[in-house]
């Protein structure tokens, strides 16, 4: 076992790239190289969209699974983590259409066609896919490359056509005329889950549709009410339920008329606004249920997919844009004397996030996932499966249920299940999966491949990205026959972020209980947002965004992963800051040098016998491996990386390293490192491999698939702890003196003990504390008498500090609190500042007062005693 030297310092640069091309190169990525016993462990990537580069977020993800996958490995499971990106249909589509645009072109999808577009997007896919790529070696994570996966690759799409006319022959996949969101940008529809909500100020009118008609109502959309069909009121609102059952015909101007339909609703609140609702079915998804429900009241589109005014809007308003009806109507309005009253107000608005441009609910004939049919052989609807996957489990004799972590988000994702609308899975762009259904005619075909015959047209609509992303977890194992899926399905362990339970979790949950009768995960761990030091998302706008490349080139894939992972908890928003890069820089840089000089003891001699710095050290080491272990089980991933900082800095550095100078033991020393090592592997694995390699460690014994280190009970040793611990105070509480009569760093001083401290405790704390010590209490005058570790100390002072000096000091010192104490008393004694200044402030100052008054207190216990040295 030949060692290899530790260079002065680590340079990651160095060491990174070499040694992730030799994991690689090893073939234990794939856990067919392993000679694993445990049970299989899969982990799919959450598949980055290939929209550009990998922003801090992914450095969170990568870092977490990587975590998960390298300590399950080590103890022993047959593990895998599958790679792969998501074509990202609008995400994808709508970037390059907008770099597009700001390039000058007005409308990419005229000016290009469908192919050149087609192939512009591709060309782009490609490139930010391979950097992707790239990026994910660069952050330490151990994918199995050799069965790298792309939701749009040819596997992929066979099992996406495969799955729909699956559902389209089951009847749970049908084309119906419903409300969708549309953006009119990007001439697309877009899911619930798609939308963002901006708060912008906007005007509130309340209005009467006639002179003859009773009921005001109040909205931010007059435009809107050209398509009107009803007015809801609360059955029990004595002003308006004797009107409920009453059509009134009303005249709108242009030569347009509407029946509104007076209906009573229960969910509606009478003390809010008027009291009534104006129903817009066409425009609004929650109107669209309504007249689902009352069909008589009939549905109006007025809003085109142009974003213009329809002629059923009335001529005089046909063509206009929104914002131009919206004028033309409140002036009508105003002139009939119907408007009520105007008021500015804040709401939220629906923007698309991708195009970022209003959302409008649209009447459109679009492809469904009906999510309350019964699925044929099953007797219960997607909903219910869906539902059932998180509460009593899924397939057969022994269900299994889906485990997520924080549970609090088992409890939104039934709420949102519970509010589950048929899924819109059509999407208006030309970059996806085509939808596998043609038409001739009055026929209809779904298949994989083409009818045969003439005049068959396919559907010019794409599937929805979520579509295929949903079948993640087993169209990367091969369904149905790779022997992939039948050993890693369900997969073990799936992390994501908040923001995508409902469209992808939910997505995934829904095909494997659809096609599967199975859970499609055991275990899902839920992430918050990695926001800035302030608490702000990053965004581009504020200029706040953090690079993780540029993180790495200056400090490290290990600095950046701990600084990622600190401080977080499961479910909760972190904040990120290059104060938390640096400290773990400096952390990695500890643990380098700590390794060094442990490996500059190892041909010291072996003692007889352990000390019991030693014995303390190993029975501490033990608590901490059955600590990170539990912990890593749990996936407190945060309360690893703190556990490590402090036994290896505070424990093993600034205490073990330095008692252990006074008898060394380089087989203690060298336990303790490959412990160590071990149980960083996980969070830091760069630096910790590196370090291994130098131990002797050659070859294929990487510490990649070391075996995990079992706590020892036999090991720990209460007693060695207790003695180890008063020691510590002991030596502290002397330093503390030193430090607090200024006595300087290089003079030994002379310490009374009342007992003897014995032979393995004297001689560390002589060197810890610069002390000799002595048994017995000496009769001292000028002298410290202290109580530490349950030992009483007497400390003499003569000669180890200059009086005159120290008083001088003291005495500066006291006068200038006296003068701020003042300058308090007198500010909190002037009434106008007492009556003007805010309450915070008044509590500020006297709280400075009382702590400046203490720290007097003690200022002048110091000067009494010195004044009684004689010296």
């Amino acid at each position: 076992m030949q060692k290899i030297d530790l260079p002065r310092a680590y340079d990651p640069k160095a060491y990174e790239d070499a040694i992730y091309t030799e994991w690689e190169n090893s073939g234990f990525f794939n856990p067919d190289n392993l000679a694993a016993t445990g049970e299989p462990f899969a982990i799919l990537m959450p598949p980055p969209n290939v929209t550009g580069v990998l922003h801090l977020g992914h450095a969170l993800e990568n870092t977490l699974m990587d975590s998960k996958a390298r300590f399950e490995r080590m103890l022993g499971k047959k593990v895998v983590i599958i790679p792969g990106t998501d074509h990202a249909a609008l995400p994808t589509q709508a970037r390059v259409e907008n770099n597009l645009r700001e390039a000058g072109m007005k409308n990419p999808r005229q000016e290009l066609g469908r192919e050149e577009l087609l192939r512009q997007i591709r060309e782009y896919a490609d490139q930010s896919r391979s950097t992707i790529l790239s990026q994910i070696r660069k952050m330490g994570t151990s994918c199995d490359w050799s069965r790298l996966a792309y939701t749009f690759d040819e596997p992929r799409s066979k099992i996406v056509n495969d799955v729909f006319v699956r559902m389209f022959n089951d009847g749970l996949i049908y084309r119906g005329y419903r409300v969708v969101n549309w953006s009119v940008l990007g001439q697309s529809t877009a899911s619930d889950d798609e939308v963002e909500y901006v708060e912008q100020e906007a005007t509130l009118y309340t209005f009467r549709y006639s002179a003859n008609f009773p009921i005001p109502i109040a909205t931010v959309l007059p435009e809107t009410k050209l398509g009107d069909t009803a007015v809801a009121v609360h059955p029990d609102d004595a002003r308006y339920n004797k009107y409920i059952g009453q059509t009134f015909t009303v005249d709108v101007g242009a030569e347009k008329s509407l029946k509104i339909h007076v209906l009573g609703d229960k969910s509606v609140d009478s003390a809010y606004g008027t009291g009534a609702l104006g129903v817009t079915p066409a425009h609004s998804a929650t109107d669209f249920e309504m007249y689902q429900q009352h069909p008589e009241i009939g549905l109006i589109p007025v809003i085109g997919a142009d974003g213009k005014m329809t002629e059923q809007a009335g001529k005089s308003y046909a063509g206009l844009p929104v914002k131009q009806a919206r004028e033309k109507f409140v002036t009508w309005l105003k002139d009939q004397g119907l408007l009520i009253k105007e008021e500015k107000i804040t709401h939220n608005v629906a923007v698309s996030d991708r195009f970022k441009d209003e959302i409008w609910p649209i009447p459109m004939e679009q492809w469904f996932i009906d999510v309350n049919k019964q699925v044929p052989g099953k007797g219960r609807s997607l909903r219910v499966l869906m539902r059932e996957a998180v509460t009593t489990g899924l397939g057969g004799d022994k269900p299994k249920k889906i485990s997520v972590a924080p549970d609090r988000f088992t409890k939104s994702y039934l709420h949102w299940i519970d509010h589950l609308h048929d899924w819109c899975i059509s999407r208006q762009i030309w970059w996806g999966h085509r939808i596998p259904v043609w038409t001739r005619g009055e026929e209809v075909y779904s298949g994989t491949t083409a009818p045969e015959g003439e005049g068959w047209k396919q559907d010019d609509d794409t599937l929805d990205t979520w579509f295929s992303s949903g079948m993640w977890t087993f169209s990367t194992l091969g369904w149905p026959d790779n022997a992939d899926f039948k050993t890693f399905h369900p997969t073990a362990w799936m992390q994501m972020g908040y923001e995508i339970i409902y469209l992808w979790m939910a997505r995934m949950i829904l095909f494997s209980a659809y096609l599967l009768d199975d859970i499609s995960f055991k275990q899902v761990y839920i992430h918050g947002i990695l926001r800035d030091k302030d608490g702000r998302k990053f965004s581009k706008s504020m200029k706040n965004g953090i690079d993780p490349l540029e993180v790495i080139a200056e400090y490290g894939t290990d600095a950046l992963r701990l600084s990622v992972i600190k401080g977080i908890a499961p479910g909760n928003d972190a904040r990120f800051s290059y104060e938390k890069i640096k400290d773990s820089r400096n952390f990695i840089n500890k643990l380098w040098n700590v390794s060094r000089y442990i490996l500059s003891m190892e041909d010291k001699e072996v003692p007889t016998e352990p000390s019991f710095a030693d014995r303390w050290i190993l029975s501490r080491l033990q608590t901490v491996t059955k600590n990170v272990t539990k912990d890593f089980e749990n996936d407190q991933f945060s309360r690893v990386a703190e556990q490590l900082y402090d036994f290896v800095w505070h424990e093993l550095a600034d205490w073990y390293l330095e008692a252990a100078k006074v008898a060394i033991n380089p087989k203690v020393l060298r336990t303790v490192l490959e412990t160590v090592l071990k149980l960083m592997h996980p969070v830091a694995p760069f630096v910790t491999e590196a370090i291994w390699k130098s131990m002797g460690h050659a070859g294929k014994d990487l510490l990649l698939v070391a075996e995990w280190p079992k706590a020892d009970t036999k090991l720990i040793d209460a007693a060695a702890e207790e003695k180890f611990q008063k020691m510590q105070e002991l030596i502290v509480h002397i330093r503390n003196i030193r430090a607090e009569y200024q006595v300087a760093a290089g003079n030994w001083v002379d310490v009374w003990a009342e007992t003897d401290l014995g032979p393995e405790v004297t001689p560390v704390v002589e060197k810890l504390a610069r002390v000799k010590l002595h048994t017995g209490m000496a009769a001292e005058e000028n002298s410290i008498d202290a109580l530490a570790g349950g030992v009483r100390l007497m400390i003499p002072l003569a000669g180890l500090m200059d009086v005159q000096r120290e008083a001088e000091r003291l005495s500066i010192q006291q006068a200038e609190l006296i003068q701020q104490i003042e300058s308090i008393k007198r500010r909190l004694s002037t009434e106008d500042y007492v009556k003007k200044a805010p309450p915070a402030l008044i509590e500020r100052d006297r709280s400075q007062l009382a702590s400046k008054e203490e720290e007097l207190k003690v200022v002048q216990e110091k000067i009494t005693h010195v004044e009684k040295l004689s010296f």
